[in-house]
Parts: structure tokens; C-alpha cells; sequence
């Protein structure tokens, strides 16, 4: 119930608002302009029409404002998500790019020893190729969006 009343403080505003204009103008009528008997609802349709029209735009008014203020907040909580997923991603490639130097160090140390039977290096070799590509894919990711990110991994399939 809080939650809701946050998210609707402006069009509650504006509604009390407005019955609080509603009751001014009939003080106003019956007290400064002088008017026989005290008309919460007047019967003149001229003035019930303009003091409708007053409360409905007043009203309109503050739903309209929170509308466009809880779009701006989600907006703004989107974006702060978006950037803590942007971090979390370029952290987690940093830690790829640094376990991809230390298994190119193990392949330098494997050609070295002639224990090691050729065409397993050659097969690690291949592996440490795709995911070069992979990472490098992965860092030229500008748009960290779900269908972005999709695309960049389908073209890096697409080319083994």
C-alpha cells in the first residue's frame, strides 16, 4: 500500500488539490460574491462546467505527472543496471583476456618440452585461437543489449 501511495503522491496531490478548489470557489461564491444560499454543487451549468473542467485538468494533471515521473525513474534504475552490467562485463573479460595470457605462456612451455605429443599443442592452439576471437568479439560490443551481445556470439559461430 506505501509503495503504491509513493507511486501515485502527485495525482493524490493534485486531486486533493483540486477538491480543495472545488470547496474555495463556493466560499468565494457565497462569502465575497455575495450569493443567497451556499452551492457546494452550483446549479448555474456555466459555473459547474468551468469548475469540472478545473478539477479534471488539475487531476489530469498530477496523473500525468506521476506517469512521466515513475517512467524517468525506471528509466534511471534501467540505466544504472545497464551500467553495472556493462562493469561486470568488461571485468569479467579482463579476467578471460589474463587466463588467456597465462594458457599462451602454458603453450610456450609446452613447445619447449618434447614431452608433449604435437597435435595436442596443435588442438590447444586452436583453442586459445577461438577464444582470442571470442574476447576480442566480445570487446567490440558497444550496445550491451541482450540481442547485440546474441549477434556478436552468432558471428563468432558462424566463422569456425
Amino acid at each position: 500500500m506505501k509503495k503504491f501511495l509513493n507511486n501515485r503522491i502527485l495525482t493524490i496531490t493534485a486531486i486533493m488539490l483540486a477538491l480543495c478548489f472545488w470547496f474555495f470557489d463556493s466560499f468565494v461564491h457565497f462569502f465575497i460574491y455575495g450569493e443567497p444560499e451556499f452551492e457546494f454543487f452550483p446549479t448555474d451549468f456555466n459555473e459547474l462546467w468551468m469548475r469540472s473542467a478545473i478539477v479534471a485538468l488539475l487531476s489530469l494533471f498530477g496523473i500525468f505527472a506521476d506517469y512521466f515521473t515513475n517512467n524517468i525513474s525506471s528509466r534511471d534504475k534501467l540505466l544504472e543496471l545497464t551500467g553495472v552490467y556493462n562493469d561486470l562485463l568488461h571485468a569479467n573479460l579482463e579476467v578471460l583476456s589474463n587466463q588467456l595470457d597465462q594458457l599462451k605462456l602454458f603453450k610456450l612451455e609446452a613447445q619447449q618440452s618434447k614431452d608433449f605429443d604435437a597435435e595436442i599443442i596443435t588442438l590447444f592452439d586452436n583453442s586459445i585461437t577461438e577464444i582470442t576471437e571470442l574476447v576480442d568479439s566480445l570487446t567490440r560490443v558497444t550496445d550491451i543489449t541482450d540481442s547485440r551481445i546474441k549477434a556478436e556470439l552468432s558471428e563468432f559461430d558462424g566463422e569456425r
